[in-house]
């Protein structure tokens, strides 16, 4: 087994909530934002957790003063969602082994679901890892290193999954089906509320 690798968390947060017709990233949940959520869990597991903006980036970087993160902002975030990949890879330092792209509309993302995912790399050395729940993929996925030049190269609002095809990922299994809600809607957000 390998030893000392370092891990990076990127979270995707430029997006313009376009469903939701608001910043969803905002919406206050169990007492903090959705995005400060996701990234204080992030920060928990990861040594280095980069987030990036887009959409309402003076916004979010207020809502996660005091994180240990650091913020990179794509001012190119229109143009889609492969921009923020790029800029997320690129923010990531030289002696990172691998990083895990999450996404900040996810809430039911947890430090065990983190952990456990870093744990099954440092064994296994997959190039791709994600969670799997009764057999739907799900976020966050792990990518490793020789991978990343590859994301760099997608265009427009292809996200990385689609270089799955190339690359499928080696299926994580995970047990907590709110791995699959994320909040998108008015309706979504709704639901969410009711588990306050």
């Amino acid at each position: 087994m390998k030893k000392n690798l370092k891990v990076a968390g990127v979270i995707l947060a430029a997006g313009g909530a376009l469903r939701m017709g608001q910043p969803k990233l905002l919406l206050p949940w169990r007492g903090e934002t959705l995005i400060r959520r996701s990234a204080r869990i992030a920060s928990h597991c990861l040594t280095t957790v980069v987030v990036v903006t887009g959409a309402q980036a003076d916004n979010i970087q207020q809502a996660l003063t005091g994180l240990p993160v650091q913020i990179v902002h794509n001012p190119e975030w229109a143009n889609g969602q492969s921009t923020s990949v790029r800029a997320g890879i690129r923010s990531i330092p030289a002696h990172v082994s691998y990083a895990i792209f999450l996404l900040g509309d996810q809430p039911y993302i947890s430090k065990e679901l983190i952990q456990s995912m870093v744990n099954t790399y440092a064994l296994t050395h997959p190039t791709i890892l994600a969670p799997y729940v009764r057999g739907k993929r799900s976020n966050p996925v792990l990518f490793d290193r020789s991978l990343f030049e590859t994301l760099c190269e997608l265009q427009g609002d292809a996200g990385a999954r689609s270089i799955f095809a190339q690359h499928p990922p080696t299926p994580f299994d995970w047990p907590d089906e709110r791995l699959l809600f994320d909040v998108d809607t008015p309706e979504d957000y709704q639901r969410l509320l009711g588990d306050e």
